[in-house]
């Protein structure tokens, strides 16, 4: 997937933490859907240097970090 990464961070990435809604969050791809099913409704955004935060959009808490 295209996706734009975070630039400006002024927030802290970290599990547990949540989010502002101004991020853009995408949905999870498909595939990554099966490898883990509890991911379903999960959404993700990337950051410029290429970590993944996986973020549950009913709390914008960041639930895993991809590195």
């Amino acid at each position: 997937h295209h996706v734009r990464p975070v630039e400006h961070v002024n927030f802290e990435v970290d599990i547990g933490r949540r989010i502002p809604h101004t991020v853009h969050l995408y949905r999870l791809p498909p595939r990554i859907v099966e490898i883990v099913p509890a991911y379903e409704d999960y959404a993700y955004f990337a950051l410029a240097d290429g970590r993944i935060a996986i973020v549950d959009p009913y709390t914008w808490e960041i639930v895993y970090i991809l590195s």
